[in-house]
């Protein structure tokens, strides 16, 4: 009877869209407007009302109020391409220059799936490696123009938030999350380690567990996120994400994720009231004592058959760059030399024809290929 009534009124849908962009939806016998959050934010609505600031194709710095600026991704699938990369720097540049600080937030399916895949098979097929590097090498420094930008920047992530969208994440200053975050570092599901700072901040995280002044094995801080890394995790939630080490002890998370925008804005402000930019340090590594301890357990699994022998290439590869390849144990060493390898590391694998087989295998199946 309802659906007849809804026909005879010359309506077709239960819902539709009334002022503003908002939803409608249809009972007893004509619509209402749905309520809206005063929590909630629509960035798609502050296109519309000509908050943007500046933008490309792939992404727009997009006014918050109040002295906040986000950097909103629009890229297909939010994916990171060089017109992303390029927003970042400009939105730095601009938040340094007239805001308290920046939100890199966006809204819709998913937070961002990382790197074009498409793209980089294309370009590796045709073997412009220097093109390759040199959009992994502005991707690094990007995530690195984050983590020591003189504004707090706090990341928004929801939904499915891989690769690329991970490590810019781990290199913001805080992450206001959704309660609904799968987050990973997920590259070793095609052939690949992370390229854009993740296997180097995932280091660093792994040494700033251990205490100053206390004398203590670096092996199961470092096995905690090597696993996370090696076995491609994605966490079922942000509470997961913290177990992996995505997320600090400072990030947070919201549980409705209409709120997380401005969640996040309100992060921002409060960082900004005794904002400090984070000062570049010298890093600990593992040496190669760790990464014996994590072969020897890439060993184990493989010896159990739950790795393959290319997962395991691939593992002994991952923890080289994050163990800080031949230097000894304890060294200190600048983010660079961590980040280089990293980037090194990728390219090399790059190579590889299981590498690409793995690609395309995810490309056309949209699932890893365990070679």
């Amino acid at each position: 009877p309802l659906v007849e009534e809804l026909l005879a009124k010359g309506y077709e849908s239960f819902y539709k869209k009334a002022e503003a962009g908002q939803k409608a939806f249809y009972n007893e016998g004509t619509y209402h407007q749905k309520a809206v959050s005063p929590y909630a934010f629509s960035l798609k609505e502050a296109h519309k009302s000509g908050r943007v600031i500046l933008g490309n194709a792939g992404a727009s710095l997009v006014d918050l109020g109040d002295g906040v600026a986000c950097l909103n991704f629009h890229s297909p699938n939010n994916s990171i391409n060089a017109d992303v990369v390029e927003m970042i720097y400009k939105s730095l540049a601009e938040t340094e220059k007239n805001y308290l600080g920046l939100v890199i937030g966006n809204q819709g399916k998913n937070f961002c799936v990382g790197a074009n895949l498409v793209l980089i098979l294309q370009e590796a097929e045709k073997g412009n490696w220097q093109d390759i590097d040199h959009g992994i090498r502005e991707l690094q420094q990007a995530t690195m123009a984050m983590k020591f930008a003189k504004k707090p920047v706090v990341a928004a992530p929801f939904g499915m938030t891989l690769g690329g969208g991970a490590e810019i994440c781990l290199h913001s200053h805080a992450i206001q999350a959704s309660s609904e975050t799968y987050m990973g570092l997920v590259e070793l599901g095609v052939g690949l380690i992370p390229g854009g700072g993740g296997t180097k901040e995932m280091a660093v995280r792994a040494m700033e567990g251990i205490l100053p002044g206390i004398q203590v094995a670096p092996d199961y801080f470092f096995a905690k996120r090597f696993e996370a890394v090696a076995m491609a995790q994605v966490s079922t939630s942000a509470e997961k994400a913290r177990q992996l080490g995505f997320l600090r002890d400072h990030d947070r998370y919201s549980m409705n994720p209409e709120h997380i925008i401005l969640d996040a804005k309100a992060r921002v402000i409060d960082l900004a009231r005794n904002f400090g930019p984070n000062l570049p340090t010298k890093v600990k590594i593992g040496g190669p004592g760790v990464r014996g301890t994590l072969e020897l357990a890439l060993y184990g699994m493989r010896q159990g058959h739950y790795i393959s022998d290319y997962d395991m290439y691939l593992g002994k590869r991952l923890a080289f760059a994050m163990t800080g390849g031949d230097r000894p144990a304890g060294m200190l060493v600048d983010e660079q030399y961590l980040l280089d390898l990293e980037r090194e590391t990728f390219m090399s694998l790059l190579g590889e024809a299981k590498t690409l087989d793995r690609i395309r295998y995810m490309l056309a199946k949209g699932k890893p290929l365990r070679n």
